[in-house]
């Protein structure tokens, strides 16, 4: 690494965080000896880490905090969310030779975390860890239809990007349908995000009734009617109602 490239408060943050990975927990004068750091850096660094929770303090000992604790556990809770979801998505692709996909809400973007394609040859390909916009797109109005206006506008421009002539692009609209997909528990998109691509999306909730993840189900305009959706839709809500069961259990 060349030498302009170095951050030497950074460099001491991992040493700091490698130590005490190994080691569990340590005091201030055994991680400045042990690391060859002066005292004075140790307890400036020490001191803006556990502020920033990134250490815990105990027994006047230093710990890796809460924060790492929440890294791991996210990446952990989408990996169960995407185990226990997989052989839903395959019982429902083999039963309506769809393509089927399960999405989380991720910062400020949607994101696919299982999918299972249809069988058929002629078919909507779907990539895992594909990313999509907040305003359009079933799952993506179905994961940001529980957050409060304040966050909305944090994340949403007052004029939002076009993708087809069916996009909303009216910041307020989009809050208007958003509610209605919130009561209803089930959203729609009609060649929204991508031209001759319909979509129908459904929750998979946690006991609080909170939105959690979504599942979705694209096809094309020519495979869709009112009934054959009604019943998609019916057999999404039965397996993610059993996915919130089986995330609670565990």
């Amino acid at each position: 690494m060349e030498e302009k490239c170095k951050v030497p408060a950074v460099e001491k943050a991992d040493k700091i965080f490698n130590y005490l990975y190994y080691n569990e927990a340590a005091t201030q004068t055994e991680i400045s000896r042990e690391l060859e750091i002066s005292k004075a850096s140790v307890n400036r660094l020490l001191a803006v880490l556990l502020e920033l929770k990134y250490l815990s303090f105990e027994d006047r000992k230093y710990s890796l905090g809460e924060k790492f604790y929440f890294f791991a556990n996210k990446y952990e809770r989408y990996t169960l969310i995407k185990n226990i979801s997989r052989p839903y998505l395959e019982e429902l692709s083999l039963k309506f030779k769809e393509t089927f996909k399960l999405n989380i809400l991720e910062d400020d973007k949607i994101r696919t975390i299982a999918k299972v394609e249809s069988s058929d040859l002629v078919k909507i390909p779907v990539s895992e860890n594909a990313i999509f916009p907040l305003h359009a797109g079933a799952a993506s109005k179905l994961l940001i239809c529980q957050l409060s206006n304040t966050k909305l506008d944090k994340l949403l421009e007052k004029t939002l990007p076009k993708y087809t002539e069916n996009t909303i692009t009216d910041r307020e609209e989009l809050k208007k349908e958003l509610i209605k997909i919130n009561s209803r528990k089930i959203s729609f998109d009609n060649m929204e995000h991508s031209e001759k691509i319909k979509a129908v999306a459904v929750p998979v909730l946690n006991k609080n009734n909170r939105i959690i993840a979504a599942m979705s189900c694209p096809c094309f305009p020519d495979r869709w009617n009112d009934e054959r959706m009604a019943k998609i839709a019916k057999a999404m809500e039965k397996a993610c109602t059993e996915i919130g069961k089986r995330l609670e259990y565990f």
